[in-house]
């Protein structure tokens, strides 16, 4: 392996392990006990989580469904969790029929209760003008709207969105690949403190 390759690869696990060692014993836990605690108070009352992102984050909505309706480390029973990323069906008739915006909104309008939670994922924020991440918008809306509690996975980058965000988990960068990886952690420690307290 010549040097560049080499330091590319350091820099990048250098990133994620400073960003890591900012995070251990900060806040941020608070942020995701918080969340875990809306979670377990859904399930508990007969709730589900209705979740959903797009690209990269649609990818995590899916793997959270995955590991809650089967398993994430232990034999346990089904959780009910729903990946609004699924249906292609859904996606393009409502983006055909109505528009993009509206495809998680839509779904949580159709399938959401106040017992349940909506958990979005983002590494970016609202942009006006165009449909950049205007989607996670009117699902934590239409979330609000039904009286469904909301859970953020986002970013220092994701600031007009917070006020519709009843939990936010915030990762503290501006690197979309980093804040996945964060994503991804967190992801694995909710399911790990539910699977912990079933």
């Amino acid at each position: 392996m010549d040097a560049s390759t080499y330091n590319l690869f350091r820099s990048y696990f250098w990133e994620l392990r400073n960003l890591y060692d900012g995070l251990v014993g900060s806040e941020f836990f608070e942020q995701i006990e918080n969340a875990y605690q809306a979670i377990n108070k859904s399930f508990k009352s007969g709730g589900k989580l209705l979740i959903f992102g797009n690209g990269g984050s649609a990818t995590e909505a899916e793997h959270l469904e995955a590991e809650l309706v089967c398993q994430f480390e232990k034999q346990r029973k089904a959780l009910p969790a729903i990946a609004l990323t699924n249906s292609a069906s859904i996606l393009t008739a409502q983006s055909n029929d109505h528009n993009f915006i509206s495809i998680f909104s839509r779904q949580i309008d159709a399938l959401g209760k106040p017992e349940d939670v909506a958990i979005g994922f983002t590494t970016s924020d609202v942009t006006i003008g165009n449909l950049h991440s205007r989607n996670i918008q009117e699902g934590f809306a239409m979330a609000r709207k039904k009286n469904i509690v909301t859970v953020g996975l986002i970013s220092q980058k994701t600031k007009d969105l917070l006020s519709l965000i009843d939990f936010p988990i915030i990762i503290p960068h501006d690197n979309t690949a980093i804040i996945q990886q964060a994503h991804l952690s967190v992801l694995h420690i909710l399911c790990k403190r539910i699977e912990e307290n079933l």
